[in-house]
């Protein structure tokens, strides 16, 4: 291919490619960095298709199984997890109501639906029968030999096809380098993938590289545009002229793209599907791409622009170039649709023999012809290729009617051993009949069997999960109801978790303590915040992903600890300091090969210690660093300062910054520096001061010049200047938080609990965080909800807001009235040890101490407890009194730096739960529902329901779909095995030395031992309300209507008028029972 004068395209145009690639782009989920790892669909952008088109779609895309393997549900079945009601019904709707005579027994159509299902009668995975049920070794052939007769030519079966569709098509079936690769055996989308890791990798890093690509502010295309032009590559990879052609790319991407597919000959018909499918190739670099080009405010995404329109302009130009080259070399014409089609078209039988020689389908004979004809000077001859398909596949079709003949024999014999149909009687089988079951099996693949068994897994767990919930609901409450106590039976303590699934076993060894009452919560709190830890040059967002918080909140020491916060500064500095001078020497050139030999031996102890003795090892390290830097107390600038405050706050900072300058420049120290010269000065740099300044310069001893030149240096890098001190102030009023912000975030966190009323003296915000070492999916075990953050601040932040008077003083004004004893705390639950620690305990009151202590107690026991259930969940222990073994196993998990697995985290989820605890508290729901608190009762409006269900309710759909779709495909939805796992430009992980960023979770989180750990089945939201109620809140909302009418989410109504479970279903309709049947809940009410 020559290169060619850039085509002149229209603005027109240009923004016309944008909106195809913005809908080819629809398909592809957004890939958040792994530092705030965030769950996600990975089919996100297909959900506005059904679950099962959705998991079709997903398949056709990314080549990715969406279920399990028929084995494994068959075996989920063999153990009890799996009903055979629950099969039939799930084979219900399409089953028709036919009824045949299988040898002596009568048979309907669901008959053999089941099983098929259940004994993989047209499975070819499973194993052959070994034997005949009436010991007739003779049975199978003499019923194949009957069926040929009774068959004669009307075989049931399908024979193959020429080509998988019309060649008007391909371009929206495949990329044409994915044509070549079928069906000439190159490897060009392994190239385009190679190549583009390589320069997406090196431009999106964010710091991880010595020495970064160049050009990158020129944006992707351009920098590539640049760059590749020096590339030895593409001359490797064959590309005549490859400079040349670079050089003559338009400027603009969208002009490249568009070249690109015009020479490539894709109409634009087709534009989104073929470009959808090569951002299917990488969805974890498309997928990244996306989100960072959304991200306007991103610092790195500022400095270095980058698209999927720039992205797919490098791809399809090498793609451009390696097709024309393939399809010049071995079929001797251009590379484009036009052609390539025209090829399909009148040499039908050479193209299916290729592509059944590259499959590896053909017999050894017919792959050496096809060798031969590639090796030789006839690889063009398409007449001898056509020649050579012909006779090949008029054998095939010869072939076809004994394979089926035999495939339906094998078929009937499976049958009727499931069925305990007597041998001798499947030959009496009418031959209509038997061409009708052969049928029902041949429309009943096993590549439809898994949205059936899936349909029937959810079922048998819905029935148990809402059994238990129904027989509990029949019980008294051990705990008295939210709001129904008196004062004399006010709970020890009030305990709101995050409604993290791992917070369910830690509630309930709680509560079994005897006196406690838990609640739950999305993890921040309802607090959005930015937080600055002490010491930390950056903030970090606290809240949900799709949230932007306005205000800030800062970490300071407490107003005693001023020497030892002086001494925490520095040590930060120093350690700073030696990280940076370590880094600068690592990279360096010649150094490293001088610190191997000076410095090697210390590292080895970590290396040592961290493999061999982890515990002694960070034992050691916590007791360094409590020598060189104590405990220290801190508190959070929760309180918002008024404007005067602020004034002042920034002019006591610059009068800080006038005086470190005055040292350093002038020497000048002690009474000189008076309060009085500072602030003349400030004044005087701010312009708010007489210009002439005589006594700074005399006090000074400058000229006026000079004297000049100190007040612009103090504006221009000091920013003491009105526009610095104007930004200053923004920011400081952006920290904290207003009275009336801390009210209504206060009051919102209580109603959506209901927790209004019968107050205990002790409330404690729960947050969770997670320990682990040399982990880069750390934040995946974090609080989501805190955007893949640990969530103290967050309740660091609301227990202050709820221990402050005026906050109370208008909580009692809008209905709600905290007792004066009741003192809010903050704490922290560790997940990987199940260790609970509370903070800021200098303010408990001395009236507390007490039952503080007897709370820290039963903590400590309750965390012994759950920690034991999960190391039996992890295999590790086993009896009761392993309590303190277990513990010990749990902080090793979390110190050592080779465990793959510190915690199971989310997985086996598979419910949420919204009502009181009352519902749940006597059921023990194994650390596999997601619970949310909410009284019904205090909701008439129902705003609290739709905030729960808009927002808390669409995040455990994320994370139900994340564990789902890693579990059944881990190689495509997930990330494989940590084990080969390398991080790349610290957004990311890549599988060995390049591959498609990683979306999902790791093997090691859903798979245990190559088998399933996480059940993989739909989300179940049960939600105690009226029907009616949360019908409404349903049609109000598209995005509820499409996840539960679309069939990604199950949604159970306990209705709490007479207690009975009612199901939404797709068509909007309400049904009573375990099951869909008929009973169509028509209740309008919306209880008492």
């Amino acid at each position: 291919m020559t290169t060619r004068p850039p085509q002149a395209f229209t603005d027109a145009q240009r923004m016309e490619l944008r909106s195809y690639v913005e809908l080819a782009g629809e398909a592809i989920a957004q890939f958040w960095p792994m530092r705030t790892f965030i769950h996600h669909n990975p089919l996100h952008g297909l959900e506005t298709l059904s679950f099962e088109q959705a998991v079709a779609r997903g398949t056709e895309l990314f080549g990715a199984c969406g279920y399990l393997s028929n084995d494994t549900y068959r075996r989920y079945f063999r153990q009890g997890r799996i009903r055979e009601e629950d099969v039939r019904t799930a084979l219900h709707p399409m089953a028709g109501d036919k009824r045949v005579t299988f040898g002596s027994l009568e048979v309907s159509h669901q008959d053999v639906l089941a099983a098929s299902l259940i004994h993989g009668i047209s499975d070819p995975t499973t194993s052959k029968p070994s034997h005949t049920p009436d010991g007739d070794p003779e049975a199978p052939s003499r019923i194949e030999a009957w069926l040929a007769s009774a068959l004669g030519n009307q075989v049931v079966g399908t024979p193959p096809a020429l080509a998988p569709w019309p060649s008007s098509d391909l371009p929206r079936r495949e990329t044409l380098g994915a044509w070549c690769d079928r069906t000439l055996g190159t490897s060009i989308v392994e190239t385009l993938n190679r190549e583009l890791v390589k320069w997406a990798s090196a431009f999106l890093d964010e710091g991880e590289v010595s020495w970064s690509m160049p050009e990158r502010e020129q944006t992707f295309y351009r920098a590539w545009k640049t760059l590749a032009r020096h590339d030895l590559t593409l001359r490797l990879l064959g590309i005549s002229e490859a400079p040349a052609k670079i050089q003559a790319l338009p400027h603009r991407p969208e002009e490249a793209l568009l070249q690109s597919l015009m020479q490539l000959g894709i109409p634009k018909s087709a534009w989104e599907e073929y470009l959808a499918r090569h951002l299917s190739a990488m969805p974890g670099w498309s997928g990244y791409i996306k989100w960072r080009a959304h991200q306007s405010d991103h610092p790195w995404q500022e400095q270095f622009p980058i698209d999927l329109v720039k992205y797919l302009a490098v791809r399809l130009f090498y793609e451009r170039e390696l097709v024309d080259q393939a399809c010049r070399s071995q079929l001797g014409l251009a590379g484009n649709t036009g052609d390539i089609a025209a090829y399909i078209d009148h040499h039908p039988h050479a193209y299916w023999f290729r592509r059944e020689w590259i499959a590896g389908r053909l017999s050894s004979d017919a792959a050496a012809i096809g060798k031969n004809l590639a090796a030789s000077d006839r690889r063009h001859d398409h007449t001898q290729w056509e020649e050579a398909g012909r006779r090949q596949y008029e054998a095939v079709l010869n072939e076809h009617q004994a394979r089926a003949i035999r495939r339906g024999a094998d078929r009937l014999l499976r049958l009727a051993q499931a069925l305990s149909v007597p041998l001798e009687s499947v030959v009496t089988t009418a031959p209509s009949d038997a061409r009708t079951i052969l049928q029902w099996l041949e429309d009943f693949p096993p590549s439809h069997h898994g949205a059936v068994w899936l349909e029937a897994f959810e079922g048998s767990h819905r029935h148990q999960l809402l059994s238990e919930l129904q027989t509990a609901a029949q019980q008294p409450p051990s705990t008295p109801s939210l709001g129904e106590g008196d004062s004399g039976s006010r709970p020890l303590a009030q305990v709101v978790f995050c409604i993290d699934v791992r917070s369910e076993v830690f509630r309930r060894h709680l509560e079994d303590r005897g006196g406690y009452e838990t609640l739950g919560l999305a993890g921040f709190f309802g607090v959005p915040l930015y937080y600055q830890p002490f010491n930390a040059h950056h903030t970090v967002t606290h809240c949900p992903v799709l949230l932007k918080p306005k205000n800030h909140v800062r970490e300071l020491p407490r107003s005693y600890h001023g020497v030892l916060a002086e001494r925490h500064k520095t040590a930060a500095q120093l350690a700073e300091a030696a990280h940076t001078l370590l880094h600068d020497l690592k990279e360096n050139v010649v150094t490293p090969y001088v610190m191997v030999e000076a410095l090697g031996w210390f590292f080895s102890l970590p290396f040592f210690g961290k493999t061999l003795l982890p515990r002694w090892y960070h034992a050691i390290g916590r007791w360094l660093r409590e020598m060189l830097t104590p405990a220290m107390a801190t508190t959070l600038t929760v309180d918002k300062l008024s404007r005067e405050e602020a004034e002042e706050m920034v002019a006591a900072e610059q009068r800080g910054q006038i005086r470190e300058i005055l040292r350093a420049r002038f020497g000048l120290s002690g009474p000189t520096l008076s309060p009085t010269l500072l602030e003349s000065i400030r004044r005087n740099a701010l312009g708010q001061a007489d210009p002439t300044g005589s006594e700074v310069a005399a006090l000074l001893s400058l000229t006026t010049e000079n004297e000049q030149a100190l007040y612009r240096d103090l504006r221009e890098h000091q920013r003491i200047s009105p526009r610095g001190v104007s930004e200053r102030l923004d920011r400081i009023t952006q920290t904290g938080f207003s009275v009336s912000e801390q009210t209504y975030f206060v009051e919102a966190a209580l109603r959506l609990m209901g927790l209004t009323s019968n107050f205990s003296r002790m409330v404690i915000f729960c947050a969770h965080g997670s320990t682990s070492q040399n982990n880069p999916y750390e934040s995946a075990l974090d609080c989501g909800a805190c955007g893949g953050n640990q969530g103290l601040p967050n309740a660091r932040a609301i227990a202050a807001m709820a221990n402050h008077p005026a906050v109370r003083a208008q909580l009692l004004a809008r209905g709600i009235t905290i007792p004066g004893d009741t003192h809010f705390l903050a704490a922290q639950h560790d997940t990987t040890t199940d260790r609970v620690r509370i903070v800021d305990l200098e303010d408990v009151p001395a009236t507390h101490r007490k039952d503080l202590q007897r709370l820290l107690t039963d903590l400590d026991e309750a965390g012994t407890q759950a920690s034991l259930e999960r190391n039996r969940a992890l295999g590790q222990v086993a009896a009761p009194s392993d309590s303190r073994r277990s513990r010990l196993l749990a902080q090793r998990r979390s110190e050592d730096w080779s465990e793959v697995r510190p915690e199971w985290g989310l997985s086996r989820n598979s419910a949420m739960i919204i009502g009181r605890r009352a519902l749940t508290q006597p059921v023990d729901l194994r650390g596999r529902a997601f619970l949310h608190s909410y009284d019904h009762r205090q909701d008439a409006s129902g705003k609290l329901l739709e905030a729960i269900m808009t927002a808390p309710l669409v995040v455990a759909q994320w994370i139900n779909m994340e564990h789902y779709f890693s579990t059944v495909d881990n190689e495509v939805y997930g990330s494989s095995s940590k084990v080969y796992h390398n991080v790349v430009g610290r957004i990311g992980v890549m599988t060995g030395v390049w591959s498609d960023l990683r979306i999902g979770l790791p093997a090691q989180t859903v798979l245990n031992g190559g088998e399933p750990y996480h059940e993989p089945m739909r989300l179940l939201a049960i939600i105690e309300a009226p029907p009616a109620r949360i019908r409404a809140i349903v049609d109000r909302h598209p995005l509820l209507e499409q996840l539960f009418r679309l069939r990604w989410v199950t949604l159970v109504a306990l209705d709490p008028q007479d207690n009975r479970f009612y199901h939404y279903d797709p068509s909007g309709e309400w049904r009573g029972g375990d099951t869909n049947d008929a009973r169509v809940h028509t209740a309008s009410h919306e209880g008492n």
